[in-house]
């Protein structure tokens, strides 16, 4: 008889395990927010969620095992590779694309965003370097960036891959165009989404790049004559030396032309690497950026150089007046130098 009862609950158990299996999977091997535009992919609703029997349930891997996930999330190689990295109870990976499943007490820092962004091994050395630099894009001011500082930008992410402004950039009431008007958005100092930019350690009062970079006044005239010369405002060419690759004076230069948006062992955020500026030539884009104390030759010298110049530091020859200014270049070259009645038109 005991043996019976035995087989009973063997069976019990199987057609279970067979009912849990036969939960529906999401997507068709496409990228689900692709053709939504900013939307959430919401696909665990209550209707439709396996008749709503797996709504509430924060066990995803009971009914989507690695092999569906992977082929559900065959449109981006490295995500799919991951569902072999990411534990079993790490949800908030689950959650951040597909909603929260009817599971009370989801915030912002329920979204694993750094499972495996952070992770090496999931995203990739170059990807996972973005997130161990000193200084950090520190929103919440804990010290640290983590889960809850990557949705005040990435409101949600269609995951594939690409980085579409229109797209991965959604916590705003309307599409950006570019990655400038992402960063500006923050930091034109009107606390966008709560978050208020720190003031310049070189003009204190200044937390409004906006108006640094685009200009002050009423007409694009006005606008590009109180301009830093590396946004709206087109320069005069340089005396002294000469632009790298293809950087002109009547260019809006990219904000990551500069800066890193993650982290860099670099102050404010400075880039690292020569890379970033994508219009300088080989020889700066191989080239480490590194800044010391108020010195940002290293960087200067990406994509300005006066090839009578002495060694910026990494290799670069770097720009400096032949007159007897100083050879600190943000001592009259910097965010907010171009706006004010006692200005005279630097960046």
């Amino acid at each position: 008889m005991k043996a019976y009862f035995r087989y009973i609950i063997a069976v019990f158990i199987l057609a279970s395990l067979a009912l849990l299996t036969a939960c529906g999977s999401s997507g068709d091997g496409d990228s689900p927010i692709r053709d939504m535009k900013g939307n959430a992919p919401q696909l665990t609703v209550p209707k439709n969620h396996n008749g709503g029997s797996a709504w509430g349930n924060d066990k995803c891997y009971l009914c989507h095992n690695i092999k569906k996930l992977k082929d559900i999330h065959a449109y981006n190689t490295k995500l799919a590779d991951s569902f072999d990295t990411v534990s079993e109870t790490d949800i908030g990976a689950c959650l951040y694309c597909h909603g929260t499943n009817g599971i009370q007490g989801i915030t912002a820092d329920t979204y694993q965003c750094l499972t495996c962004h952070k992770d090496e091994a999931v995203v990739g050395k170059d990807s996972a370097d973005m997130f161990h630099g000193a200084n950090v894009h520190d929103f919440n001011g804990d010290g640290e960036i983590g889960n809850s500082d990557c949705v005040v930008c990435h409101a949600w992410s269609d995951m594939n891959g690409i980085i579409d402004p229109t797209v991965d950039f959604t916590a705003g009431s309307s599409a950006y165009t570019d990655i400038n008007s992402v960063c500006l958005n923050c930091h034109d100092g009107n606390g966008a989404f709560g978050v208020m930019p720190p003031a310049l350690k070189f003009e204190t009062e200044v937390t409004n790049l906006f108006a640094t970079f685009k200009g002050l006044g009423s007409t694009e005239s006005e606008m590009k004559s109180t301009a830093d010369i590396h946004g709206a405002k087109v320069g005069i060419g340089q005396s002294f030396g000469v632009f790298r690759g293809t950087y002109a004076n009547n260019m809006e230069l990219p904000c990551l032309s500069c800066h890193q948006v993650h982290s860099s062992d670099n102050p404010y955020l400075i880039t690292e690497s020569g890379k970033n500026a994508s219009l300088a030539d080989s020889d700066a884009k191989n080239a480490a950026v590194k800044v010391t104390e108020n010195n940002f030759s290293e960087l200067c010298a990406v994509c300005h150089t006066n090839p009578a110049g002495a060694d910026a530091g990494n290799g670069l020859k770097e720009v400096v007046h032949t007159s007897t200014y100083s050879s600190n270049c943000t001592d009259c070259h910097y965010h907010g130098s171009g706006s004010g009645t006692d200005k005279n038109g630097l960046f």
